[in-house]
């Protein structure tokens, strides 16, 4: 690291910046914890900041990882970290699979607000996510419907991610039928898109992401 850098890379850390932030678990052997500490200890002592703690070392030096990175895949590989995100952002449409009637009651609101839970997915896919599409398991094994998703909210009630929709389930113009896809294919969370959903007639057909 250049003095340069290094110079840059602490006036960083002795910022007292608060953007918004998401819990996450890091497991660190004793000593390593220790030697955190102790230099906790000395750079608060220099620091304006108030909220300056364990976390704000180990975020900056995340950050100064992911930058190098970028920098170092850029141009010694030619690959632009960018392009992968872009390529999450067009599929925008997730899919879940579900028993006959846990669709029928959930989905189609049978028994409940339409809606769908429980929704097992990543924090980063959400903010990319229009619609969501339930394949729905045998007799049917079939996608059937689609809806409109208005957020991702946890349900303390129900202990899940619970997707609300925005407006009624929509009926596809057709059914998108298994194909040769197994149907354990969907037991996970799959993403794919939406233009790709209204035109396919097999699930083989979807691109996923």
């Amino acid at each position: 690291m250049s003095k340069q850098s290094n110079q840059s890379y602490f006036d960083t850390l002795l910022k007292n910046t608060k953007p918004s932030k998401k819990q996450i678990a890091l497991y660190l052997d004793d000593a390593k914890v220790d030697r955190i500490d102790t230099i906790i200890r000395i750079f608060s002592s220099i620091s304006d900041s108030r909220s300056f703690a364990r976390n704000t070392l180990i975020e900056e030096a995340i950050d100064k990882f992911l930058a190098d990175s970028e920098e170092y895949l850029r141009e010694t590989y030619k690959i632009d970290v960018n392009t992968y995100f872009e390529e999450i952002e067009k599929f925008d449409t997730l899919i879940l699979s579900s028993k006959e009637r846990g669709f029928e009651e959930t989905f189609l609101g049978e028994i409940e607000t339409p809606c769908w839970h429980p929704c097992r997915i990543s924090d980063s896919r959400e903010p990319h996510l229009k619609y969501i599409a339930i394949y729905r398991g045998h007799p049917v094994s079939a996608i059937t419907h689609y809806a409109k998703i208005k957020e991702f909210r946890y349900d303390p009630a129900k202990k899940c991610k619970v997707c609300i929709f925005d407006g009624a389930p929509i009926e596809l113009p057709h059914k998108i039928m298994l194909g040769q896809k197994d149907a354990c294919f969907f037991r996970g969370a799959k993403y794919t898109t939406f233009d790709s959903l209204l035109n396919a007639s097999r699930t083989d057909e979807l691109p996923f992401g």
